[in-house]
């Protein structure tokens, strides 16, 4: 959630459509200015910087990171694997929310049963949504499709 404090929030959106991510840059700048984005065209980069960030600066870690589950190479199964198998939530937890294009109810279910997924997002999210994750009383935390 974002902090009346001095540090920023920061978000990963790790997708391979780069209109994908400058939509989404947009819409989390409407919600608050002050949030650091970073836009990562594919898992494994994204793997790599994570790994690398918590060998050198762990409390640069991203707060929140919006995965598309369907990319070229290291997909978002594959990169919430990784995720977990290099224990990236030891040293800081981040919020992770699947934010793709599918519609089949498999993909859904999986994303939300899921313990390191806390929502799923169809594509394109909508400023509502965004702004429901980043709100003090909003449903961080809690599983649900949106």
């Amino acid at each position: 959630m974002i902090s009346t404090v001095d540090k920023a929030t920061r978000v990963y959106v790790i997708d391979d459509e780069p209109l994908d991510n400058i939509i989404f840059k947009m819409l989390l700048k409407r919600v608050n200015s002050k949030i650091q984005v970073d836009a990562i065209n594919d898992g494994r980069n994204a793997i790599n910087k994570l790994i690398q960030m918590c060998k050198t600066k762990p409390e640069g870690l991203p707060d929140y990171i919006f995965l598309d589950l369907n990319m070229p190479g290291m997909n978002g199964w594959d990169f919430l694997a990784e995720f977990k198998r290099f224990g990236i939530n030891q040293y800081k937890k981040i919020h992770i929310n699947i934010l793709s294009s599918s519609v089949y109810w498999e993909d859904i279910n999986k994303s939300l049963s899921n313990p390191l997924v806390e929502h799923f997002f169809n594509k394109p999210i909508n400023l509502e949504n965004m702004k429901s994750i980043f709100r003090a009383d909003g449903f961080a935390g809690n599983l649900s499709i949106v």
